[in-house]
């Protein structure tokens, strides 16, 4: 393997850049309705929340087939690869069109568990409805990102990520100011985008890295290889199932403290996604990277490695975090938010500076294990932490110490620190060794 195909900054800089588009997508949905209306940017958050949720239930493919194939790319398996690209497009078409057909039959359920706000309920219904259309070519996007990323063509993802974003902020501009289509247009221009990224990643995957697609081969399915992708996957979607279902509960604690709480919630939320993809970058490069190194079985290469990228990954979080504590007043303006909104949400600026720090420190040690095979460990280390830890203190500093919002945030803050350590722990004890699945 080529020492640049195994560079840290050659794979995250570009997966930096189409996050930090992709979360830009939902920065603008918000701040583009908060300036239409700060109780609409609430209706949208409980959409998201849940569309969050379902992403994850079927988002442990992409990374289940992110890991075999760099597995299969060290060890020199092509045959693998290609069965595993195909295989996995196709199951996580199947779970797009099954979660979003869900969500639309019982989208009033799925809102009223939430304890969403009687006025906000059908605003929130028509948003929550057009994600569901989103999701399903989200299934097949993330499948196609994660290609695209673990054969080195990352840059060609971010590419694809400007364009999407480009057309929603430009159609989102278009629905609010020249239209009464409201939630309901925003969400069109969501579903433009995305049908139009996904051809894009389609024309890329066939034209420039030669891999023609077929039918056939989708329905193809072998045992040997999905339990493979499962092995991987499943944990990873436990844990990642998890940590949504820790923040949706904690998003019905802070809906029940009234609608000032629940949009600051949802606005905080997305600016918490925007500072972390620093370490998620880095950690999804990381991951590529031990994953070949582990396939090759240069694993001793690999355990030092993850150190390094850990090293980097803190320090980069850290001057991000510190951007985004001394610039909260030019945010807050940016969001044009009430007066009532910024008291509740000032403190949450303090905090990160833990919590930011402390969740990269997690996200590194987490993504590196499941890299190495080893995915069970952080998802029973996530189950213990997140139910045992974030829930229970956030749930009784909210309600309990009066400190509303702030407390659920001091339970987050708990639970990535604490599992940060332990996952850290498991890598330093070499444990992970001898578990690759090629």
């Amino acid at each position: 393997m080529a020492k640049k195909r195994l560079s840290l900054s050659r794979l995250s800089i570009p997966i930096f850049w189409d996050l930090f588009f992709r979360f830009l997508s939902i920065i603008a949905n918000t701040a583009m309705v908060s300036h239409y209306s700060n109780d609409l940017v609430g209706a949208m958050g409980a959409g998201n929340e849940i569309i969050d949720l379902f992403i994850t239930i079927f988002s442990f493919l992409s990374v289940g087939c992110s890991v075999v194939i760099a597995q299969a790319i060290g060890a020199k398996d092509t045959i693998l690869a290609r069965k595993v690209i195909h295989q996995s497009l196709f199951l996580n078409l199947l779970f797009g069109l099954i979660c979003g057909s869900f969500i639309l039959w019982q989208s009033e359920l799925l809102l009223n568990l939430l304890n969403i706000p009687k006025e906000l309920l059908k605003d929130s219904q028509i948003y929550l409805d057009m994600l569901a259309i989103c999701l399903i070519f989200d299934a097949i996007g993330l499948i196609l990102s994660a290609i695209m990323r673990v054969y080195n063509i990352a840059y060609w993802v971010m590419m694809v990520g400007i364009m999407m974003n480009l057309i929603i902020v430009v159609g989102n501009f278009y629905v609010l100011h020249f239209t009464e289509l409201g939630l309901f247009g925003v969400g069109v221009s969501n579903i433009i985008a995305r049908i139009v990224a996904v051809v894009a990643m389609f024309l890329i995957i066939t034209y420039k890295l030669k891999i023609h697609l077929k039918i056939k081969e989708m329905l193809n399915f072998e045992k040997e290889v999905l339990k493979k992708v499962f092995s991987i996957g499943g944990f990873s979607a436990g844990e990642n199932l998890i940590w949504i279902s820790q923040y949706i509960i904690s998003f019905s604690f802070v809906a029940s403290l009234g609608k000032e709480n629940l949009s600051v919630q949802t606005i905080y939320f997305q600016l918490s996604l925007f500072i972390m993809m620093v370490g998620i970058a880095m950690s999804v490069a990381n991951e590529i990277i031990i994953g070949k190194l582990v396939g090759a079985r240069y694993e001793n290469i690999a355990y030092k490695h993850t150190w390094k990228a850990l090293y980097f990954s803190v320090m980069a979080t850290i001057v991000v975090v510190l951007c985004h504590y001394f610039l909260k007043d030019v945010t807050m303006n940016l969001l044009d938010l009430k007066e009532d909104l910024r008291e509740i949400m000032l403190p949450l600026f303090t905090l990160s500076i833990f919590l930011e720090i402390s969740r990269t420190f997690n996200i590194v040690m987490v993504n590196a294990l499941r890299a190495s095979g080893d995915a069970k460990f952080p998802f029973f280390s996530g189950m213990i932490f997140m139910l045992g830890v974030s829930l229970p203190v956030g749930y009784i500093l909210c309600f309990y110490c009066n400190l509303g919002i702030l407390g659920i945030w001091i339970g987050y803050c708990a639970d990535e620190s604490l599992r940060g350590l332990v996952n850290a722990y498991r890598w330093k004890s070499k444990k992970w060794q001898g578990k690759a699945v090629i």
